[in-house]
């Protein structure tokens, strides 16, 4: 009987050999497909992060560059209009400015 149980274990471990193999197959594909979808996906990230930067630094630029001009030409305006109405109500009430 030990040798029948022994051919049974032995056809079974036969049979059973090729299973492993198969799914240790199937689940290397499967780590290869997730992979190769998680490159994909870091690449998308990596591309879609370096056009944020670009995009942000052009926003910057012109934020910048709007903010120069308004600081060029707004403040001086606004100075000269201050200094009109300043001069108007000196010589409605008729005061004398300490600049002239």
């Amino acid at each position: 009987m030990k040798k029948r149980s022994t051919r049974k274990s032995s056809a079974a471990a036969n049979l059973a050999s090729p299973l492993p193999t198969i799914q240790t197959q199937a689940c290397q594909q499967v780590v290869d497909e997730a992979e190769k979808e998680y490159k994909k996906m870091s690449e998308r990230i990596s591309e879609s992060r370096e056009a944020m930067k670009a995009s942000f630094a052009e926003f910057i630029a012109e934020a910048q560059a709007s903010a120069s001009r308004v600081c060029k030409t707004s403040i001086p305006e606004l100075s000269q209009s201050f200094e009109k109405a300043i001069d108007v109500l000196q010589n409605r009430y008729g005061i004398s400015s300490a600049s002239k």
